[in-house]
């Protein structure tokens, strides 16, 4: 049997496809590993010019398709933004190879299963790990396959709707293997039009030399923009905070930085993982540091959840930078995004994350901000003006344009309100408008503005005539300097995490000899 497991999303982060993988190739080692990178979310360009990002055409679809459907069974993975090419793929692959079996996981099968199904055999919902070594087992052994938990199968005049298993528990997420890092696979060359060997070019093409990973599942916050939402409608039990013991996730980043020895900087890219216990968030210090000792960023933190002791044990453990949602300065705002936070308690957040960063001279930390929201009028938009004008150096912003995303509560409202529709572009999030209020965000995020300039910017940015006009020119020239302040703060602390591209791999490699050179002699 001829099995092929396929991630397309942007980048190759997939972790999620990652411990699928690495469950699939324990059963059957020779499983083929495919990666389809749409584009590189964490590439300069894409910063720089989000509206330019190019899609995968019809005739490299084809190309994709040819390579693939040679197999017995293909398992895609995607979210929902990379949907459509698993739809066409999949089309292309059953009229090349009808009896190519197709099966298709992730986020986007979740949240819509009937659209889904039209286009493979089955379906996997929710968290696949256990489904997936009973599928696997079943269909390699020639046995009914079709009563597997969480699956949904396309029989000939019906659906097959199996009900789901309970979510995994704590103790069994430690028993996984790791998840899969190897270099024993295959990617799509845009360049080159055809897939060929990974290597350790393309893992800094696309990740620099960070390992991006998640330790926990779930939020206990279901916000209105959050696919979270979503999951927590399926199964309440997405609010609970679950993940495997201390050694597993160390053991993970051991394993990772053996197969790639040029990863410098570790990223959790967790909801919250700042609502891990205090006694985890102890005992994962004193072994990350004893046993791994780079620098780490966290990027889940929520307002209500940070907590001075936990971050003082995370920076001395090596923490040299973190992110936080703040999304807005207007209480209105926050109710209407559903988050539970005041502005007092973002102020309160924001300072203890500020005396970390000087105390222990960390990267700025960085607070995500939504913008080009239509609902918000012109107070909503100076009060976060203001707020971020109020906030305690040194930080910067991620600033992000809204997007709605399937199935969220806000998703929900612009049904109801199809007015609103014309407002939400299918772009990325990168690309905010060039209005001046966005302009004056990337100036707050770079200057310490004082108060009377600030006050007759804001004033020009809520004014009516200025609100929608968009300024090209300026926006450009400010986004430009913003991305080099942020990149001057991290290479004064020598940190190249933020750097993508083949040459920042011979960058370590040259900086690594010029150290061993040095503790020869």
């Amino acid at each position: 049997m001829k099995i092929k497991l396929v991630s397309i999303e942007s980048g190759i982060g997939a972790v999620g496809f990652r411990r699928i993988a690495s469950i699939i190739k324990e059963i059957e080692s020779a499983t083929e590993i495919y990666f389809i990178p749409t584009d590189n979310l964490y590439s300069l360009k894409s910063h720089l010019f989000p509206s330019q990002i190019k899609s995968l055409n019809k005739n490299e679809l084809i190309n994709i398709s040819k390579h693939l459907a040679d197999s017995d069974l293909i398992a895609f993975s995607s979210m929902t933004a990379s949907s459509k090419y698993v739809e066409k793929i999949s089309e292309y692959i059953k009229k090349i190879n009808p009896a190519t079996y197709i099966i298709w996981g992730g986020i986007h099968p979740t949240l819509y299963p009937n659209e889904s199904l039209k286009y493979v055999d089955a379906i996997c919902v929710g968290e696949g790990e256990i489904p997936i070594k009973q599928f696997i087992k079943k269909y390699l052994k020639g046995k009914n396959f079709t009563d597997t938990p969480n699956f949904w199968f396309k029989e000939k005049n019906f659906i097959k709707q199996n009900p789901s298993l309970p979510l995994i528990d704590p103790k069994l997420l430690s028993q996984f293997p790791l998840p899969y890092n190897g270099l024993d696979c295959s990617i799509y060359d845009i360049k080159q039009h055809q897939f060929r060997q990974f290597n350790k070019y393309d893992y800094t093409t696309y990740n620099g030399l960070l390992y991006r990973t998640l330790w926990t599942l779930g939020c206990p916050f279901n916000c209105a923009y959050c696919a979270n939402d979503s999951f927590i409608k399926i199964d309440p039990g997405y609010r609970k905070l679950r993940f495997p013991n201390v050694n597993h996730i160390i053991n993970e980043i051991k394993q990772a930085i053996k197969v790639h020895p040029y990863i410098r900087t570790i990223a959790f890219y967790d909801d919250n993982f700042v609502a891990l216990p205090l006694p985890i968030i102890q005992k994962f210090c004193q072994k990350y540091k004893k046993e791994i000792d780079l620098p780490f960023v966290v990027f889940g933190f929520h307002p209500n959840l940070v907590d001075k002791e936990k971050i003082r044990l995370l920076a001395k453990a090596g923490m040299n930078r973190t992110r936080m949602g703040i999304q807005s300065g207007a209480q209105n705002t926050l109710k209407f995004f559903n988050r539970p936070t005041t502005i007092e308690k973002i102020i309160e957040s924001t300072t203890i994350l500020a005396n970390a960063a000087i105390k222990y001279r960390m990267i700025p930390p960085a607070y995500d901000i939504i913008s080009d929201i239509p609902i918000e009028s012109n107070k909503d938009i100076y009060e976060t003006l203001q707020l971020i004008h109020r906030l305690k150096k040194p930080f910067t912003l991620t600033v992000f344009s809204l997007r709605i995303f399937p199935k969220t509560q806000l998703y929900g409202y612009v049904q109801k309100n199809p007015v609103l529709k014309r407002y939400f572009k299918n772009s990325s999030y990168l690309d905010t408008r060039m209005t001046f209020n966005n302009i004056l965000l990337y100036l707050l995020a770079t200057f310490e503005i004082p108060n009377f300039i600030f006050k007759k910017l804001s004033k020009f940015a809520i004014h009516p005539k200025n609100r929608t006009k968009e300024y090209p020119t300026l926006f450009n020239v400010v986004k430009i300097i913003y991305l080099t302040k942020r990149g001057i703060d991290h290479l004064s602390h020598f940190d190249f995490s933020t750097i993508t591209g083949k040459w920042i791999f011979y960058v370590w490699k040259i900086r690594y000899q010029l150290i061993e050179k040095k503790l020869r002699f």
